[in-house]
């Protein structure tokens, strides 16, 4: 049994080293091992020194967003050519949050695509997030779905959206619209917040996502601060600064949701009402301070009490059984009458026996 527990333990700890080790060579060598597509190109590597040549503007958020790497090359299969970009963030979060710098369900030709965690397509272009991952194919529609799912069965590990995103309240949410903000570059115009007074400096995550509430749109802006008191402190800022209506927003613990691009009350109470936070805490008992020589003693003292005790039950029974017998001799122990004596009888002659024919 040690035997199993422990080839199970071992794999269970390569299988984790796999998964967090996945690199992007590995994801396509699997697409070019298991597939009849094929890459045309050598790739072209990218990371912080060098992204801006791949993404232009867009590189500073990536970077912030916790870039390991992205790889470019073009890739041949049955019905075409596909270029694809392959981005490796730091984790699921990280990837997630790239995925929804570039959707835009405002944008002509926008469609939501079945691939990987979420995808979308604009045009020629199509986008997938999965675990920590990032993926962009260009070409046409039947290569791009066909390449994006081989792609896809050869990302492994577990897709999680960041804490704050999974607060959006799903009533009245419009689908696609949902973004994940680590810095001000994230927050639209159209949401009239002065980025200065929401406390980016101070690590803040947000969540932004548009909703529809009986015909009226609106946006929700969630932020998630590291603690309540940091929480409390910028909300209180804002009403000393009139610079954020108090009916248009909602603080939970760490968790302040704001109300944007809508003043009706109705709309913003129902927005509201559906945002909730509830606090987990884990509470780690400190560990004993025992020394080895203090746990011998302890072990030893142990053995010695269930000795004591086996010691002290055996006299007090035999003490028990000899005053009965004393006193009542043949009535409670060794009875005569109720005994059965199993005898060997080894002085006894042979005794021959035959069965009658």
């Amino acid at each position: 049994m040690t035997k199993h527990w422990f080839c199970g333990l071992l794999f269970t700890l390569i299988l984790t080293a796999a998964l967090q080790g996945q690199s992007r060579e590995s994801v396509l060598k699997g697409v070019a091992q298991n597939s009849s597509w094929s890459p045309v190109d050598k790739p072209s590597e990218y990371d912080e020194k060098n992204i801006r040549e791949l993404a232009g503007n867009r590189a500073t958020a990536i970077i912030h967003y916790g870039l390991v790497g992205a790889t470019t090359q073009n890739w041949h299969g049955p019905d075409g050519t596909v270029r694809v970009t392959l981005y490796q963030m730091v984790d699921a979060s990280a990837a997630y949050g790239l995925f929804t710098l570039d959707r835009n369900i405002n944008q002509p030709g926008f469609t939501a695509l079945p691939l990987g965690s979420e995808g979308f397509r604009v045009s020629n272009r199509a986008f997938f997030w999965q675990s920590n991952y990032v993926v962009k194919l260009e070409g046409s529609v039947s290569a791009t779905d066909n390449l994006a799912r081989l792609i896809s069965e050869n990302i492994f590990g577990r897709s999680r959206k960041p804490p704050v995103s999974s607060h959006l309240p799903p009533q009245n949410l419009v689908q696609g619209s949902e973004k994940y903000v680590l810095d001000e570059t994230g927050l639209g115009p159209e949401l009239g917040l002065d980025q200065r007074l929401l406390g980016f400096e101070d690590s803040v995550e947000v969540a932004v996502a548009d909703y529809l509430v009986r015909g009226k749109s609106a946006h929700l802006v969630l932020l998630l601060y590291p603690t309540q008191q940091v929480a409390k402190k910028y909300t209180v800022r804002w009403e000393a600064t009139a610079s954020i209506d108090p009916a248009l927003q909602k603080r939970v613990g760490p968790l302040v949701a704001l109300v944007r691009g809508s003043r009706d009350p109705d709309v913003a109470g129902t927005i509201l009402d559906a945002v909730n936070y509830e606090s987990q805490v884990t509470w780690n008992e400190p560990r004993p301070d025992i020394s080895f020589r203090d746990m011998i003693l302890t072990i030893f003292g142990f053995i010695g009490i269930a000795l004591l005790f086996t010691v002290v039950a055996g006299l007090s029974f035999g003490g028990f059984r000899i005053f009965v017998k004393a006193r009542y001799p043949d009535r409670i122990f060794d009875r005569a009458e109720d005994m059965e004596i199993i005898q060997l009888k080894l002085a006894q002659g042979v005794i021959h026996k035959e069965l009658p024919e």
